[in-house]
């Protein structure tokens, strides 16, 4: 009977666990870029059951009985988002599997280069390409200096400003965008193993003047919001049928053989 609340309680862990998942989801429905996370469950490792009879020879199988479940992974969902018109033209999208390289400094002389599909970006004081973050966006010759005033992006990424070119977007596809890994909630880091695609089958092209929003669906979140809710209930039922069986097994099957 401890097993049968054990595993109930397991179950409602996972639920707990999707549900704060997809409340994530839906608190960046309005963050440009975002891209939905989704929770994987998995089961312990299932028992064979069997009973030995005074008749027979051996053990006769009944049934695997489920130890319980466990989150296995959050996956991230890395389908585009809606491209909206904006007008602006420091909002550069992406349109297609590419992300933007941008550097990121973590510390006094640390530096990284992390990925992103945000596309609402700035100038700074500097007169540096940044995202919303702060951090520079980074060009085929490094960090991208515009100055002051507007700039032009073309669909390959190459930024002009009054008729000459200041640098061209890094723009990146992986073979296996699986190998990707959230940083916050608009930077990618890569695997080890992650592989770049090479600049000849790169097929992302940049629109000016669009930013990529979030791609939650919102519909599906809510709807998947009440599931788990109901999920959640039913097990805390079953909870509490199973305490009130324990309850009797020891106040009157207990009473009874006393």
């Amino acid at each position: 009977m401890f097993r049968g609340i054990y595993t109930t309680l397991s179950g409602m862990d996972v639920q707990q666990a999707r549900l704060n998942v997809i409340t994530n989801n839906l608190a960046n429905i309005n963050s440009n870029g975002y891209k939905r996370e989704h929770l994987i469950s998995k089961t312990f490792g299932e028992y064979l059951l069997g009973y030995q009879s005074p008749h027979t020879r051996g053990t006769t199988p009944v049934g695997n009985l489920n130890m319980g479940s466990a989150v296995s992974q959050v996956v991230t969902r890395m389908d585009q988002g809606p491209l909206v018109n904006t007008g602006r033209f420091t909002d550069i999208a992406l349109d297609g599997e590419g992300y933007y390289v941008v550097k990121v400094v973590s510390g006094p002389g640390g530096e990284q280069q992390l990925y992103t599909r945000e596309s609402s970006f700035a100038v700074d004081n500097e007169g540096y390409l940044i995202t919303s973050r702060g951090d520079r966006v980074l060009g085929k010759s490094g960090e991208i200096k515009i100055g002051s005033g507007e700039f032009a992006a073309a669909a390959d990424g190459t930024i002009t400003k009054d008729g000459k070119t200041i640098d061209q977007l890094q723009i990146v596809e992986f073979v296996d965008s699986g190998k990707l890994r959230k940083v916050g909630e608009e930077y990618f880091s890569a695997t080890a193993d992650a592989e770049i695609k090479n600049e000849s089958q790169l097929t992302t092209q940049v629109r000016q003047g669009f930013v990529e929003k979030s791609n939650v669906d919102v519909v599906k979140e809510i709807t998947d919001m009440i599931t788990v809710l109901r999920t959640y209930e039913a097990n805390q039922k079953m909870i509490q049928t199973q305490d009130e069986l324990l309850g009797k097994a020891v106040n009157q099957v207990g009473r009874l053989r006393g």
